[in-house]
């Protein structure tokens, strides 16, 4: 009994110790990575820092004591670039359980050096873009700022600085530019091949640690702008990105077309200026630095508009941009009210067909660019040389002109039988003659030169634009203008100064009575704009004005225009209406003055043709 008793006790002592055993298997005493006390400098875990053995735990728990290492590897927590660490597996035997086992251990690598051996983080979604926030966001800003592409803090913000440099980024890569990244710019991104910014413009660099401190290069700006210049001509995706900061900051409007043509340009320019720069259009490494800054000024409106066509009907902002130019340039005198209508159009043709371009009254990308360049001469600044002199949209081309416009005009003359010479863009002396012999057959002032009214005469145009009036006492390049058309059809033969005064006036009262306008008052008004500035616009030297006959007894407005004449030229005191007397003696005056027969003081065709041609001789007395 006795014996039996002390063998149920030792069973009973054996069947608790097996039932802890197998409570410690169960629980496990594996003290993960995180969980290791601060200050241990021994950070391999094993029996040497802990009351006993331990193993990795595998997915499924062994009804034995294994014999070799589970094949499931204990799950990673994920690994942000902002504490990189390193992945070490090791496979010691452990001579109390018998097998081998494996151990993680993390640890500590300098601050963000990249190691292939570390899961790189992906982004929950399918790409992150433009709008984008959080830790993903973070982790790429992390990653492109130890590249070089990005600079300022890591803020978990995807905005415009950080598009530009992942767009950057994807360009030195050989990747598509979309400034978004998915998987494969994100695979790329983590690579130990990836492409700095350092050497984006030349080599290839295999990152495979970072560097130390004493040789790491400062992170250039966003996107990488070291010994870039981007000018008109240049195009691309740094055109692209520049384009898109621009529009970002206000300084231009439109979408993003990759050509540096004269509205990016001038977008430019008024960075420049705003940032206090050297304002040449030129987008430097200095003028980049400073675009892609996070200090980058904004404007207060956009200077220029790419990448879309403006015509008629459209209306808003770009409308009203596009008007403000022309309006510089005084190819617009209405308002600016963002609304793309009639006059618009025709501000625009007139500007294409003074520069060379298809006169569609359409501002398409060639017209923007054109508008926006820096050495176009302004309507409202004509020299004093005439060949510089317009007047809604044509330019006086001459001998030793060359290009486009010459070309047009020699192919214009040769389709009417003027010219035999080759449509080369060279005004020579073929070409003067051939304009001569047109201007003679139009009876507009031969002197060999195209001018504004020969152009518009042989090319057929017309005008719809609004004009300021002009009258005497004025002065500018307005009343050069009106002067230079009014020689060109033989009212004017004073000098083309600028201002406005008696000569001009009565030019301009000749050409109204010729053109058959009213009322006859001397002043360029509207009306009288419209006329002169047309293709219809009749000479002082035309056959085809016939006038009606006055003699003494008529009375009305053709009496009040015909002494109102006779009055500025000195012949007559007063303008009474009705055709008295001293009417009939102011026209015998006139008549013998300027050779007219017979002198019998009844104003006839040929005598009001004088009286209205400009070039009449005024009264000067015995």
């Amino acid at each position: 009994m006795k014996f039996e008793f002390k063998g149920k006790r030792v069973g009973k002592g054996l069947a608790l110790a097996g039932t802890l055993a197998l409570c410690l298997v169960l629980t496990g005493c594996y003290i993960p990575p995180d969980e290791i006390a601060a200050g241990t400098t021994n950070m391999t875990v094993g029996s040497n820092n802990l009351p006993f053995d331990t193993f990795a735990p595998a997915t499924d728990v062994p009804t034995q004591v294994p014999t070799q290492a589970p094949t499931d590897a204990p799950s990673q927590p994920t690994i942000n670039w902002d504490d990189w660490g390193t992945n070490v597996t090791t496979n010691t035997p452990n001579p109390n359980m018998g097998g081998t086992g494996t151990i993680v251990v993390v640890t500590q690598q300098p601050t963000n050096t990249p190691n292939p051996n570390v899961p790189t983080a992906t982004p929950a979604s399918s790409s992150l873009k433009n709008g984008s926030t959080g830790t993903e966001v973070r982790q790429v800003q992390q990653r492109l700022k130890e590249l070089g592409y990005l600079s300022g803090s890591a803020d978990g913000d995807f905005g415009d600085a950080t598009e530009a440099a992942v767009r950057a980024f994807q360009e030195a890569n050989g990747l598509t530019v979309d400034g978004k990244v998915g998987k494969q710019t994100l695979a790329k991104l983590n690579s130990n091949n990836a492409v700095s910014a350092k050497n984006s413009g030349n080599t290839i660099a295999v990152v495979t640690k970072k560097p130390s401190a004493t040789n790491t290069p400062k992170p250039t700006s966003t996107p990488n702008v070291s010994n870039t210049y981007l000018e008109v001509g240049s195009s691309g995706t740094k055109v692209r990105t520049l384009q898109q900061r621009l529009i970002s900051l206000g300084y231009l409007a439109g979408t993003a077309d990759g050509e540096y043509g004269g509205a990016t340009q001038a977008a430019v320019k008024s960075f420049q200026e705003r940032s206090g720069l050297w304002a040449d259009g030129v987008a430097g490494p200095k003028t980049l630095e400073k675009l892609y800054s996070s200090s980058a000024r904004k404007a207060s409106s956009a200077a220029a508009y790419v990448g879309g066509t403006l015509e008629e009907g459209h209306n808003g902002e770009a409308v009203r941009i596009l008007q403000r130019r022309l309006k510089e340039l005084g190819y617009l005198s209405g308002s600016i009210d963002g609304d793309f209508g009639a006059a618009t159009k025709e501000a625009v043709t007139a500007f294409q067909l003074n520069n060379g371009l298809k006169g569609d009254g359409k501002a398409g990308t060639a017209t923007m660019n054109k508008l926006f360049e820096e050495d176009l001469v302004k309507e409202s600044e004509a020299k004093d040389n005439d060949t510089t002199i317009s007047s809604t949209g044509y330019v006086v081309l001459e001998e030793g002109s060359e290009g486009d416009a010459v070309r047009k005009l020699q192919k214009a003359l040769k389709e009417l039988g003027y010219y035999s010479g080759s449509v080369d863009g060279s005004y020579g002396s073929g070409t003067a003659g051939a304009v001569m012999a047109f201007q003679r057959a139009n009876d507009i002032t031969v002197d060999g030169k195209a001018g504004p009214t020969t152009q518009r005469v042989l090319y057929g145009t017309g005008t719809s634009i609004t004009y300021s009036t002009l009258r005497e006492g004025d002065s500018g390049s307005a009343v050069r203008n009106l002067q230079h058309t009014l020689y060109e059809l033989g009212y004017y033969d004073g000098k083309i100064d600028g201002d406005y005064g008696a000569t001009t006036r009565d030019a301009v009262r000749a050409f109204q009575i010729q053109n058959k306008l009213s009322p006859v008052d001397g002043v360029a008004g509207n009306k009288t704009l419209q006329k002169l500035y047309s293709s219809s616009a009749k000479a002082a030297a035309a056959t085809t004005t016939e006038f009606e006959t006055l003699r003494k007894g008529d009375a009305g407005n053709e009496v009040v225009e015909m002494q109102d004449c006779l009055m500025q030229l000195g012949y007559l005191a007063e303008i009474t209406g009705e055709y008295d007397n001293a009417t009939v003696a102011a026209v015998k005056l006139f008549q013998q003055t300027n050779g007219l027969s017979p002198v019998d003081g009844v104003a006839g065709n040929k005598t009001l043709q004088k009286l209205y041609s400009g070039n009449a001789k005024a009264y000067i007395g015995n």
